[in-house]
């Protein structure tokens, strides 16, 4: 009898296409669209047993944690998103994992513009009370146009990047992130890149850490009333016509582009809204690669820089505290520092420069 109930066992393993098995460590494992779609729909840990091609946008509603496990999940070719194939709901809350380094959100191939976005976050505005949040700590993320992205007329979302690779694939015009709606987004970690890295119309952001950088070959900037306004940029603030505020602080991480930071008024707002703007870098490696632009452009404001270092002179950003204590010259040699440990003389830097062969403006101010 015992050799008979394994036999019906494994017949039942292999018969019924949507079997899904529980792991060790309490995650389903799903191998079909069908199996996903059930398990992100109920509270627990989703984990890939094999890559899955979906034809249906996913919504996540539930607190939900999706272990890609090296696998990957990607639209099938008759799918058309205007956003994100996979949606976070209000309620909802998405952590991605990926257990195995090599796992992916994908909407495909560079050149395939069916599908804009990776991940969305409140896609409805049915209850605006509740809170549509995204963590990711590892895997690959990425989208045509957006790696992530949220939407002008949708709020209250909370976004928090550990770890993985955001990517928006056209390197023409995309983005890592797109944040046109109030929410918070962090990052902590991870890689940040698309055309433009981020783009902020609206909502907080703070930058502890990671990589943000621009992809694109040229600065381009479009005063869209939809959608993205500025390509060629690591970080990029432009508000939105919707005149809603945005915070932006940046402690430390590596931001890189044709401008490292980029800060203008598209729709010409007036200045009552702009002055809901909040600039503050104080750390982070900032660096401009086109030739004949800053590192860093503000448009509306001025005083926002009290630390970081800078491949280029930002001098006309500084706070008028930073300028007392520290001097960047657009001239090679002519840098001088005063660092936690004294002034730095131009001989030793001049010496710095010679044996290391970087010419890099340095801004770099102790606190207390």
């Amino acid at each position: 009898m015992k050799k008979v109930k394994i036999v019906i066992i494994l017949l039942a393993v292999f018969l019924i296409p949507n079997y899904v098995l529980a792991s060790d460590d309490g995650s389903v494992i799903v191998n079909t669209e069908g199996t996903l779609i059930d398990c992100l729909q109920t509270s627990g840990i989703c984990k890939l047993g094999s890559d899955i091609q979906i034809s249906n946008i996913l919504d996540v509603k539930k607190e939900v944690i999706l272990d890609l496990n090296g696998q990957s999940i990607t639209p099938s070719s008759d799918l058309k998103v205007n956003g994100g194939f996979i949606t976070v709901a209000r309620g909802g809350k998405l952590t991605i994992n990926d257990s195995k380094g090599t796992g992916k959100i994908s909407t495909g191939a560079k050149t395939n513009s069916n599908v804009w976005g990776g991940i969305q976050l409140a896609n409805d505005d049915l209850d605006s009370t509740k809170t549509s949040e995204l963590v990711v700590n590892g895997g690959t993320i990425e989208g045509y146009y957006y790696g992530i992205t949220g939407y002008g007329k949708y709020h209250n979302t909370k976004i928090t990047i550990n770890g993985g690779n955001i990517v928006g694939l056209n390197d023409e015009d995309s983005l890592g992130i797109y944040h046109p709606q109030e929410g918070i987004l962090t990052v902590n970690n991870g890689t940040i890149s698309g055309g433009t890295g981020i783009e902020m119309r609206a909502g907080t952001l703070n930058i502890i850490n990671g990589t943000i950088k621009a992809t694109a070959p040229k600065f381009v900037k479009v005063a869209a009333k939809d959608g993205s306004t500025t390509n060629g940029v690591g970080v990029a603030v432009a508000q939105h016509t919707t005149k809603k505020a945005i915070d932006v602080t940046i402690s430390g991480g590596d931001i890189s582009g044709q401008y490292a930071f980029y800060e203008w008024n598209p729709h010409k707002n007036g200045t009552e809204d702009i002055n809901k703007i909040s600039l503050k870098i104080t750390g982070g490696n900032f660096v401009g690669t086109a030739d004949g632009v800053s590192t860093v452009y503000s448009e509306d404001f001025k005083n926002f820089i009290s630390g970081g270092k800078f491949n280029k002179s930002v001098d006309d950003y500084l706070t008028e505290s930073a300028k007392g204590t520290s001097k960047i010259e657009e001239k090679s040699a002519d840098i001088q520092t005063k660092s936690s440990t004294g002034i730095i003389t131009w001989i030793s830097l001049l010496s710095i420069l010679a044996v290391t062969g970087v010419g890099l403006y340095v801004y770099n101010k102790k606190f207390c």
